[in-house]
């Protein structure tokens, strides 16, 4: 199995559209070679949609390139695809364990096939390397017993190993000139299926605090499903998983008066369960990072044995065990559930008659959470315990006024003086866990006739000092 990264943006245009002659006026564009292909796609899911909900398509396709199998699974602006050679008509192993949360119990079968006649344009540098291709595609598809007939036509620019973003937007630029609109779906199967972006929620809320909600949910929602993807293939997304597990449960509170009470606290449980899971590997690699910088950054003498190589395998060690318990648990029934849950609120979140404020109402919410936070950072004092509260009470704050950004703007500000706080608290934190943990590999040590603990006192105390002068800049 491969993984590629994949960027590009689509357009839709009318049938009788007429690409420009000219080439797109883009950084290494030296000369463009056009090919015509022909590409036959069957998409497959389950019956209740389990991938398409979160933007993932997985394909069987025949043609003139990409023959085999491609599971595409959004990643921020871009996507990642993850492709076998294998020509089987069913789905390839490797690709079935990577949605096999996604899939639970249910069964994944063909829901749309689609030829597509492609004439690209790809616009090579001066070495002959790919700058990006721009894809005329005129599509055809057909859904199971192939009664539902659509037709359209399409253009996507793809960046290839030589383009950059900015090439990217002048060639979109280039292409809305000549009269192609951005596309409002998000890939050719919602196109299928007669499925706009956004459409899964269910909701009609525009203008409101809800609408706000919805969409912050949705968007934490579909992190999670796509890392879970991310995880079971072998990418390092514990950390941005989690991030995502603590925003969607700093929603649940800070706006727990626009959701349901009680699913809000049966969803809230399991995200608790399933970041302290997340957490645990986290805290190791984060760790591993820290100490091995404080280590290098010593004076060689104030370095006694193998210090760096001690600390390092204890480390994979405790990692290795907590990465092998969260896999165990992402195999069983409660974490099932979870992703459950994550449908559930993904496609049509509960809300209350409150999401019914408008959306500049959420400013309101964000107030609330500011005064918390800077009156739980003022009480803190040089209580370690305390300051840790703030920090999560800060990490609140940012996130509400992100989710309530897109209808107050100035909301930017303090959601980026809200960062630079939960940062500098973060490092605190991060300093007394790491004097802890050596604190005890130190106590170990000394026990022992075959190590030296005087290296884990002399970076215990380091990162205390460093605790202590970040405590007495927040005073």
């Amino acid at each position: 199995m491969q993984r590629v990264r994949e960027r590009e943006v689509t357009f839709d245009v009318p049938a009788d559209w007429v690409m420009p002659d000219s080439m797109p006026p883009v950084r290494g564009g030296d000369r463009v070679v056009e090919q015509v292909r022909r590409l036959d796609s069957t998409y497959f899911d389950t019956a209740s949609e389990g991938l398409r909900l979160f933007g993932i398509t997985l394909r069987r396709r025949l043609g003139d390139e990409g023959t085999g199998w491609q599971l595409k699974v959004p990643n921020g602006t871009a996507r990642i695809e993850l492709q076998s050679g294998s020509t089987t008509r069913t789905v390839p192993r490797e690709l079935a364990d990577a949605v096999s949360a996604l899939q639970g119990r249910d069964d994944l079968a063909p829901v749309a096939t689609l030829s597509t006649i492609r004439t690209a344009r790809r616009v090579l540098n001066s070495d002959g390397d790919l700058v990006l291709e721009i894809a005329d595609d005129a599509v055809q598809s057909t859904q199971g017993d192939e009664s539902t007939f659509r037709e359209w036509r399409e253009i996507e620019i793809e960046l290839g190993s030589a383009g950059s973003e900015k090439a990217l937007r002048k060639a979109g630029k280039w292409l809305r000139a000549a009269g192609a609109t951005p596309s409002i779906s998000r890939n050719k199967l919602d196109r299928a299926l007669a499925h706009e972006a956004g459409a899964a929620s269910g909701l009609d809320r525009s203008g409101t605090v809800g609408e706000l909600v919805a969409a912050y949910v949705a968007t934490q929602c579909d992190v999670i499903a796509c890392n879970d993807v991310g995880l079971r293939t072998g990418q390092r997304l514990v950390h941005k998983t989690r991030v995502a597990v603590r925003r969607l449960r700093s929603t649940l509170r800070v706006f727990k008066d626009v959701v349901e009470a009680e699913p809000a606290k049966v969803l809230n449980d399991e995200l608790v369960w399933y970041a302290d899971l997340l957490g645990k590997v986290r805290d190791c690699d984060v760790l591993a990072e820290l100490l091995a910088l404080r280590i290098s950054e010593l004076p060689v003498e104030q370095v006694l044995g193998p210090v760096s190589a001690d600390v390092q395998r204890s480390l994979t060690l405790e990692r290795n065990q907590h990465w092998d318990r969260l896999g165990e648990e992402m195999a069983g029934e409660r974490y099932q559930r979870l992703i459950g849950l994550i449908r559930v609120w993904r496609s049509c979140p509960p809300l209350t008659s409150a999401a019914e404020e408008k959306a500049t109402d959420g400013g309101d919410y964000v107030g609330r959470a500011e005064r918390k936070a800077y009156k739980r950072l003022g009480n803190a004092a040089d209580d370690v315990e305390e300051l840790h509260r703030a920090r999560k009470a800060l990490k609140r704050l940012r996130y509400a006024a992100e989710l309530a950004e897109p209808a107050d703007p100035g909301l930017a500000s303090t959601a980026k003086k809200a960062k630079g706080l939960q940062t500098l608290l973060g490092d605190h934190q991060d300093a007394m866990v790491a004097a802890r943990y050596l604190a005890r590999l130190g106590a170990a040590a000394g026990v022992n006739p075959d190590q030296n603990g005087f290296t884990y006192g002399v970076l215990m105390a380091n990162e205390l000092h460093r605790a202590a002068a970040i405590r007495a800049r927040l005073r």
